[in-house]
């Protein structure tokens, strides 16, 4: 066996079960974890010995890897061992070839998508084999976040990629510590720690390395002295055996002068001894070597010491030569070692002078950086880190360019430059926006605002520092730097920008329900439109303006804005802005209850977004279309689209807040409450005042479904607050009218005032059919709630009336219900029976469990049968969930424990009938196992508790 696999057996069998799994398809990423000098490195080199398969190695270097290194180091390796090696990845080998040249042409433009994709399809097509990459804790965070983004596609390729890195003093910051945490979430981490030797296992450790084993006491010493790890108990052995510490007895070998020779404290100690007898020439090339780093260009070494040097250098075994005119140390920690040994300024002047040669021969920038820093020549140091960045710029590897462009902007002199400080800023600032660091970013855009108008990017710092604070959910930052940014463009004569960032604000505004400052805000745009010659943006701002007006105060004034601008657009041939203008006027339509021809609007928006490839216009008409088939009562459209919307991520909070809303009137209301509130916490966050309404109100009729009173309570006025702070006259209508049912049923006089005094101001200020019809029912449920039973089925039959204008059955069929409860506390017994039933029917064809059962029983608390009346199905909804008969009986023997097999015994069914009734039950009980489900029939008192 190896020496470095000494008590390492167990380990090395698990990493090849893991690469037989590989080979048959199964791959994955093995992190590989240990302090320095513990033998990861070994280990992987044990695995890679009888792989059976092509072994691709690529590692990190401190403080110089470049974007993506250590995967282009494997692909690279590929291609050596099989020149046509990455034939198969088609059009995407141009977009390899901007990170391996020899691949010929690169594309002229690329993104990190499609670099992803390409380096998953290269190293799908090196398969099977195995990926070693090793001191992953140097690595650039480009690296790491591909193999984050390989782990669910790994699942399906012959690929294991062992991936080592040093756990000892990781920062708390660092990427792998991200990567971890990604592999976790995604089900797929696998790491495989190894932990120091005990006395034994070191004890053979050195009988491997040492011409006869150790005495007892020997062993011992090492040991103690090097707590158990390899390449400090074999470096430590060499030191003793070179400086005469060890001598033979009785065929062991034991400490000189009875155990006192004085043992090197440190791997440094027992490195120096190690070369300590070389020769002078030979360790003037070690002092370059180290100063060049772990893995160094010979060519550089032999330029600044000898060749002779070098030769012994290699011969000695301190350093290794590797295939491509590099060299690199046995190991990271020989090179620390000797590189600390070296006086201050003998390094200055080595980084200096080797940063020189590196230039000469046209490095990377990030190979010379490091050094100009160590040589502290600062200025230097600065332009090299400024065009390190741009090469991980080039590349997308974004998290890599802003830790460049951090140590640059740290070595700037003060007022040195200023126009370059700014233009570092700038791109430090994107940098760390693309790579998800949005601190960062608002931070140095802020270090630019603070500098005044004193430069020509006062304006655009305050932009981007407006998208930052949006992309962090503070609205109220993004909105005050964006009303700064136009002002700024304005006063600079860049009219087309002020209108830009004035329509953002006018939409930012109208969508926080602040209708009165957005058409403000749109008339500014449109004359800074105007002065500057921009038709397409009048026509937007138009849009926002016209909207703006029909929720306002003026409908009428509002659609004929929006239409005057769509027809602006058409004549034109502005077809980008003609699709947005065609949603802005399905939102004006369906602001009076007009869904027809909203979704007529939405269609022909979606015709001309689909060919434009405008896919921000597209995720807002395909938002604004689910809403409106919701409210038509298209529940299984909408379920489709907001599905679509939620696995493309796109619009996900609006979404989950419709899809949750619809959730909640089939009656599923676990995974309604799921769904909503995740959308209200980002709904709130954004400021989006209709989904924030919407699922507040949402929320608020699944807390009264399940009995919680208070929650239903205290939504209802959270839900009436919001909307007390806004110019809303549509989306608070529904629920509004949700809420003076339900505060009037608890007796809460106040609540059904507030509530209905609000209907009473909207309906007065547009006169629309489903703000009268919410005010007829706030009125009827204040007049039950005072015993005024005539009155209420007057105020609920008027309702109804006015909802046969409307294209909104689930608010129809709610009304309809309640004019038919209030109809039979009026005595009305025969027109009652006649509303309850049009509910009923309403709701069995939307699929509204709830409202199907609360009509049924209804009908039977009039003693009428609800079979007769209603039908058969009825007196499954009367019983509770919509349960039919059959469903009961095999719920019953569910909720006992009863498996299917045992169920379809004793009901003389099938087993496949049964896993029928099972599915149906679960879902028409929202529940997603038997136990649940069981709990959930006792309390709708399906079943004995």
């Amino acid at each position: 066996m190896e020496a470095g696999l000494i008590g390492r057996e167990a380990e090395l069998e698990r990493l090849e079960a893991l690469l037989e799994r590989a080979r048959g398809g199964e791959g994955g990423i093995v992190l590989l974890a240990g302090e320095a000098g513990v033998g990861k490195s070994r280990l992987s080199a044990a695995l890679a010995q009888d792989a059976g398969v092509p072994v691709l190695r690529g590692a990190a270097a401190q403080g110089r890897t470049a974007p993506y290194g250590p995967l282009v180091a494997a692909l690279r390796a590929l291609l050596h061992a099989r020149p046509g090696g990455l034939d198969a990845c088609g059009p995407l080998r141009t977009h390899l070839a901007r990170l391996l040249p020899e691949l010929g042409e690169a594309a002229a433009e690329t993104d990190r998508a499609t670099l992803f994709e390409a380096l998953r399809c290269a190293l799908a097509s090196a398969g099977p084999a195995l990926v070693l990459l090793d001191d992953l804790h140097w690595s650039d965070e480009a690296t790491l976040e591909v193999l984050a983004a390989l782990a669910e596609p790994l699942a399906d390729m012959p690929l294991l990629i062992v991936a080592a890195y040093r756990s000892d003093g990781l920062p708390r910051m660092h990427g792998l510590r991200r990567l971890r945490n990604d592999l976790r979430r995604a089900g797929r981490f696998d790491e495989l720690a190894l932990g120091p030797l005990d006395l034994e296992q070191t004890s053979a450790l050195l009988t491997h390395i040492l011409p006869a084993p150790p005495a007892p006491a020997t062993a011992r010493a090492i040991h103690d002295r090097t707590e158990g790890i390899p390449f400090f108990a074999e470096e430590l052995a060499r030191a003793l055996q070179i400086s005469g510490a060890l001598r033979p007895a009785d065929g062991t070998l034991e400490l000189a002068a009875d155990g006192e020779v004085p043992l090197p404290d440190t791997v440094r100690d027992a490195v120096l001894i190690g070369v300590s007898e070389l020769s002078e020439e030979c360790r003037a090339a070690i002092e370059v070597a180290a100063v060049a780093g772990e893995s160094f260009d010979l060519r550089v070494v032999a330029e600044l010491s000898s060749e002779a040097g070098l030769t012994e250098l290699l011969e000695a075994g301190v350093a290794r030569e590797g295939a491509d005119g590099t060299g690199s140390f046995r190991h990271a920690l020989t090179r620390e070692a000797l590189y600390a040994d070296l006086p201050w300024m003998g390094r200055r002047t080595l980084h200096r002078r080797i940063a020189g040669a590196l230039e000469r021969r046209a490095a990377p920038a990030r190979d010379i950086a490091p050094h100009w820093l160590g040589a502290h020549a600062e200025a230097h140091a600065r332009a090299a880190l400024l065009r390190a960045a741009a090469e991980s710029e080039a590349v997308h590897a974004h998290r890599d360019a802003a830790a460049a462009l951090r140590q640059a902007l740290e070595l700037w002199p003060e007022n040195d430059d200023p126009a370059g400080h700014v233009s570092a800023l700038e791109r430090y600032a994107r940098s760390c926006q693309l790579s998800g660091e949005l601190s960062e970013a608002a931070r140095a855009l802020r270090e630019i605002v603070a500098a005044g108008e004193r430069h020509d990017r006062y304006a655009d710092a305050l932009r981007s520092l407006a998208a930052v604070h949006e992309l962090r959910g503070d609205t109220d930052a993004a909105t005050a730097a964006r009303h700064d940014a136009a002002a700024a463009f304005a006063a600079g004569g860049r009219d087309a920008e002020a209108a830009v960032e004035r329509i953002a604000l006018a939409n930012q505004r109208r969508m926080s329900a602040r209708h009165g400052e957005a058409i403000e805000l749109a008339r500014i745009a449109t004359a800074d439109a105007d002065r500057a010659g921009r038709l397409d943006l009048r026509v937007r701002a138009l849009g926002i303006e016209g909207m703006a007006l029909a929720k306002h105060r003026d409908y009428d004034e509002g659609l004929r804005v929006v239409r005057g601008g769509l027809a602006l657009a058409l004549e034109h041939d502005l077809t980008v802005v003609a699709a947005e203008l065609y949603q802005r006027l399905s939102v004006t339509l369906y602001e009076s209850a007009d869904y027809r021809r909203a979704e007529e609007a939405l269609d022909t928006a979606l015709e001309l977004c689909r060919a434009t490839s405008d896919t921000s216009a597209v995720s807002a008409c395909v938002s604004c279309l689910a809403y409106v088939l919701r409210e038509r009562g298209e529940w299984s459209r909408a379920t489709e689209i907001c599905r679509d919307m939620l696995a493309s991520g796109t619009s996900v909070f609006v979404a989950e807040g419709l899809l949750g809303a619809i959730h909640a009137y089939e009656g599923r209301y676990g995974s309604a409450r799921r769904l909503l509130t995740s959308s209200l916490a980002v709904a709130s966050r954004l400021g989006h005042y209709n989904m924030t309404v919407d699922t507040t109100a949402a929320l608020a009729r699944v807390a009264a479904a399940e009995g919680d009173v208070e929650d239903a309570a205290a939504r209802c006025r959270a839900f009436l607050a919001r909307w007390e702070a806004s110019d809303d006259r549509h989306y608070a209508l529904a629920g509004l009218r949700w809420a003076a049912a339900f505060h009037a049923q608890q007796g809460d006089r106040a609540g059904a005032h507030a509530c209905a005094e609000a209907l009473a101001g909207i309906a007065s200020a547009t006169g629309h059919p489903d703000a009268l019809a919410a005010l007829a029912a706030s009125i009827a449920e204040t007049a039950l709630m005072e015993g005024d039973a005539a009155t209420a089925a007057e105020q609920l039959t008027r309702a109804v009336e006015l909802h046969r204008e409307l294209d909104t059955p689930y608010e129809r069929l709610q009304v309809e219900l309640r004019a038919g409860l209030a109809l039979a506390a009026a005595g009305e017994r025969e027109l009652a029976l006649e509303r309850l039933s049009d509910a009923y029917r309403s709701a069995r064809k939307l699929g509204a469990r709830p409202m199907a059962a609360a009509a049924a029983n209804a009908v039977a608390a009039l003693g009428e049968s609800v079979a007769a009346q209603l039908g058969v199905r009825a007196e499954a909804d009367a019983d509770g969930a919509g349960l039919s008969r059959r469903e009961r009986e095999v719920m019953r023997l569910v909720a006992v424990g009863r498996t299917n097999r045992e169920i379809a015994r004793d009901l003389f069914l099938s087993q496949r009938t049964v896993d029928m009734h099972v599915r149906n039950i679960l879902r028409k009980l929202d529940c997603r196992s038997r136990v649940e489900a069981a709990g959930r029939a006792r309390e709708l008192g399906l079943v004995e508790s």
